[in-house]
């Protein structure tokens, strides 16, 4: 199960089992991931990930240390608005930083925000996409009182695919992705409590 922890300054929540040890460096945890939140120092991890042409195939990438910067950013700026970024996660064995996981906003006028994972190319096969997904998804239910949560992958991207239809996630409809200028399919997880409409195909 996951479990989640508010760090004093910081701007993470609390759900499932509190971890109250003033030393802990992850405002979230799975059985092997940690989770933290961006901060300005980290670019050269950014750039790690989003400079790595297999990361980045599915989604535009790779990018230029210009478009790294701004994607930085972009994810500090999501965290004091909206609480949630995709949160950079780490191997608590070692605190090896292994790709990012989290959430961005969607339809959050419907309580929507959309999960979306990145992981380095050598923690691929693992299992570790599922798991961090799976400790992203309890910590938007029970912590940030999210109603359902969204996801989209390129069509190509049969792992992405698999790895939602194994968290629960199902088939919702197809809309267009400008940065990569297509059509991609998306889909839909809501929470066990709430039932929530499907997008129509002629509101896309």
């Amino acid at each position: 199960m996951a479990q989640a922890a508010r760090l004093e300054g910081g701007a993470g929540g609390r759900a499932g089992k509190i971890l109250a040890m003033a030393s802990e460096p992850y405002f979230l945890r799975s059985e092997r991931l940690g989770f933290r939140w961006w901060r300005k120092k980290d670019l050269p991890l950014a750039r790690r990930l989003w400079g790595d042409r297999e990361v980045t195939k599915f989604f535009g990438g790779p990018f230029a240390d210009e478009e790294i910067e701004r994607r930085l950013l972009v994810e500090l700026d999501r965290g004091v608005a909206h609480d949630f970024q995709y949160w950079p996660m780490y191997l608590v064995d070692g605190d090896r930083f292994v790709g990012c996981c989290g959430l961005r906003p969607y339809r959050l006028e419907e309580g929507i925000p959309e999960l979306g994972f990145h992981l380095q190319p050598e923690f691929w096969g693992r299992g570790l996409a599922g798991e961090a997904a799976t400790a992203v998804i309890h910590y938007a239910f029970q912590t940030l009182g999210a109603k359902a949560l969204s996801a989209g992958h390129h069509p190509d991207n049969a792992n992405s695919r698999k790895v939602l239809e194994r968290l629960g996630f199902r088939y919702s409809h197809h809309e267009f992705f400008p940065a990569l200028g297509i059509d991609i399919p998306y889909y839909l997880l809501a929470r066990p409590d709430k039932s929530v409409a499907q997008p129509a195909a002629d509101a896309l």
